[in-house]
């Protein structure tokens, strides 16, 4: 059996690049040979906050883009092909648990990762979707953030002209912000650290931006929205330090949407009568399966050359690690070929 590379949560607060068996695929599988794999916030944090209730040893990605090259038994009725080009809901699912069979396929109780950090992975047919044939496989990788981004716009829809901030736009940050300014939204603001990401946001198009270091957050929104506060609030930064001020910016029958993974142990104390007083609402994303036909309808009409960062081969992936965490870059790729 041949070997590839595979990066791996590899102990406590430790990824590898592990040299690890091809997979093969079994019943109702398919195998992808990975072209390219985006690195998500979730990825870092799996290793060291233990989200998703991660634990080594274990293959690390989930955003991916590649090209079949085997078919399990079973897989018949797929419609797909030894050639096409696809993506991949980020775990395989059962299809047979109470979630499952609830139409919660992103709850699987016996969903398991396919470690999309690798130069092969096999997953379930039914969670494969196909790729347009001429598709640019590196743009193609962000399909699986971009239908994170589709839930959180259908949990919390924008009306036109509803006013709208965004707090924290890295990489899926960046990519709900594309959403947020093609969706009708006004006064479109962009609460951010990195001036270089203030910067894109505004050559994206946003009208303002708020310095969460240096700026009185409260103060410029009420600035911008006349003091009424906006309507909707996305927090995306996944930072315990963004996570009050959001509701502190929130109009009166407005919607907070938390949509960043936070630490496990972390607690939000939350003032229910300045809540109720605003009739606000809060809200939190996970993800859904039945998106992903819907994001790679989207994937063109997106700012591709903002959001996608530096390209780093999966064999230096630990480099790639470091330029995450130099907060520089929205999305950071792996090509998984080299």
């Amino acid at each position: 059996m041949s070997a590839m590379n595979s990066l791996y949560f590899a102990r406590p607060d430790t990824m590898e690049v592990w040299q690890v068996d091809e997979p093969t695929p079994g019943p109702g599988q398919v195998k992808v040979k990975t072209a390219y794999a985006s690195i998500c916030a979730t990825d870092i944090h799996q290793v060291t906050q233990g989200v998703l209730g991660a634990t080594p040893p274990m293959p690390l990605g989930h955003e991916t883009s590649g090209t079949i090259v085997e078919l399990g038994p079973g897989t018949e009725a797929s419609g797909l092909a030894v050639g096409d080009k696809v993506t991949a809901f980020p775990v395989s699912v059962c299809g047979q648990c109470a979630n499952c069979t609830s139409g919660m396929p992103q709850y699987c109780v016996n969903a398991k990762p396919f470690g999309g950090f690798s130069e092969y992975y096999v997953t379930t047919a039914a969670t494969v979707f196909k790729l347009p044939e001429d598709a640019d496989l590196k743009s193609y990788a962000i399909v699986e953030p971009t239908a994170c981004a589709i839930r959180a716009m259908d949990l919390a829809p924008i009306k036109h002209g509803q006013t709208v901030a965004i707090s924290g736009i890295g990489g899926i940050g960046a990519i709900l912000l594309n959403a947020i300014l093609l969706s009708g939204a006004a006064k479109v603001t962009v609460i951010e650290p990195v001036a270089a990401k203030r910067q894109m946001a505004l050559a994206m198009g946003v009208e303002h931006t708020i310095d969460p270091l240096s700026d009185d957050i409260a103060a410029e929104a009420a600035r911008i929205t006349g003091g009424r506060g906006f309507d909707v609030v996305f927090e995306a930064s996944g930072s315990p330090r963004a996570a009050a001020p959001a509701l502190d910016i929130v109009g009166r029958c407005g919607r907070v949407v938390y949509f960043a993974v936070y630490p496990p142990s972390f607690e939000l104390p939350v003032n229910l009568y300045d809540l109720y007083s605003k009739e606000a609402a809060i809200l939190t994303v996970f993800t859904h399966p039945d998106l992903f036909p819907r994001a790679i309808n989207l994937i063109p009409r997106l700012a591709l050359d903002k959001i996608i960062g530096p390209v780093v081969p999966l064999s230096k992936a630990l480099d790639g690690v470091e330029l995450f965490h130099s907060g520089q870059h929205p999305k950071i790729i792996l090509d998984c070929t080299a």
